[in-house]
């Protein structure tokens, strides 16, 4: 008769195999990148924890028309039988008070360790941990636990965008491996390295719609805009670039250049009227790195005159200090229908913004992405 491991040991298993000087080849994770799976129990999911996490990784984007969430966040329950399938998720959470009983109490209590037990449950400790490729390439384990509900939850909500913003790290890096995982248009990034001097990732059914110099809010500069246009969406970007810049303009400024060069490429079907920045909705501020560079994004929505048509953008500028030389990247999605998944379409137009490279950077770039 054979009779199947208990879960603890299955961990005592893993935790052993983790110890091995040889590393194994892992797994590529695989599943739904918009979606955080949280492990846990009934009554933590019901809890003060569970609505903790519901409300940080879940938090609704309010620049996207349908103030859709962060990521959407489901309940698993933590089962032996179902641990293999979880390891190859891309986005797990695992949390639960300490002493809390069943599969999920002694998975964490596992996983803290013998040593650092009585801290945890003492309160000297709360351990919320970030983990990148555990079991899976392209995977982030958060595991969390705390004395008690009321201290993990206090806990979840002061970190809570530190945890959601890793997540939206990895989602983006996986955004990017599935967009160009197929049909590059790598001669039409050379082109644009030949005749610009900076790079950007286009995939393979973007058409280019302009390139040419354009004077903006009375700046002259570069203009090349992309477009990926379907039956009932599009998305759609473009580069400006400004020589002889030292310091980045303020986002006012570049918020003229932004409709001005709206005004003048972006126009809509009917005479008259061009998409504008709407300025009286939602709008976010923030500091990122592209490329190792300090740069500035900014998220809202977008409108065009005279028609009632809108959708989300988001904008990223920083100037190469090397070449003394603005880069102003813009992408923006229209998406009406509104089962569609417009997180998931604006996350496309900030993985593209992420791949702008100057001249410069391309080689060294190049090296670190070989083998």
């Amino acid at each position: 008769m054979t009779r199947s491991l208990p879960f603890v040991a299955l961990l005592a298993l893993v935790a052993v195999t983790g110890c091995e000087t040889v590393e194994m080849p892992q797994a590529e994770a695989r599943g739904n990148t918009e979606e955080i799976i949280v492990i846990t129990d009934s009554v933590t999911w019901a809890g003060p924890v569970g609505e903790a996490l519901r409300e940080e990784l879940g938090r609704p984007i309010p620049t996207l028309p349908s103030n859709q969430g962060a990521f959407q966040v489901r309940f698993q329950p933590l089962q032996s039988r179902f641990f293999e399938s979880l390891k190859v998720q891309p986005n797990l959470v695992f949390a639960a008070p300490i002493d809390a009983e069943g599969d999920i109490g002694d998975f964490l209590r596992a996983r803290v360790g013998d040593d650092n037990l009585d801290a945890v449950r003492s309160g000297t400790v709360t351990a919320v941990n970030l983990r990148e490729n555990l079991w899976s390439n392209h995977q982030l384990v958060t595991i969390a636990t705390a004395a008690s509900d009321s201290a993990l939850a206090t806990d979840i909500r002061r970190r809570g965008a530190e945890i959601r913003a890793a997540y939206e790290r990895l989602a983006r890096d996986r955004t990017t491996e599935e967009m160009f995982s197929r049909l590059e248009q790598t001669d039409l990034e050379q082109q644009l390295l030949d005749d610009h001097g900076f790079k950007i990732r286009i995939q393979y059914d973007y058409v280019q719609v302009q390139d040419t110099t354009a004077t903006a809010d009375g700046r002259e500069g570069t203009f090349v805009r992309y477009r990926r246009v379907l039956s009932d969406t599009w998305r759609d970007f473009f580069v400006f670039t400004q020589d002889g810049v030292e310091q980045l303009p303020s986002q006012d400024a570049l918020d003229g250049i932004t409709n001005d060069l709206l005004r003048q490429f972006a126009q809509g079907s009917i005479d008259s009227s061009y998409v504008q920045l709407e300025k009286s909705r939602a709008e976010t501020r923030d500091t990122t790195e592209i490329g190792g560079r300090a740069a500035v994004e900014q998220r809202g929505f977008w409108q065009t005159t005279v028609v009632p048509m809108g959708g989300s953008y988001v904008r990223y500028a920083f100037v190469d200090e090397a070449a003394d030389r603005l880069y102003l990247y813009y992408g923006m999605t229209f998406a009406p229908d509104r089962t569609l998944d417009k997180r998931a379409f604006l996350r496309q137009m900030e993985a593209i913004g992420y791949t702008l490279r100057p001249a410069a950077d391309v080689p060294q770039d190049a090296a670190a992405a070989s083998p």
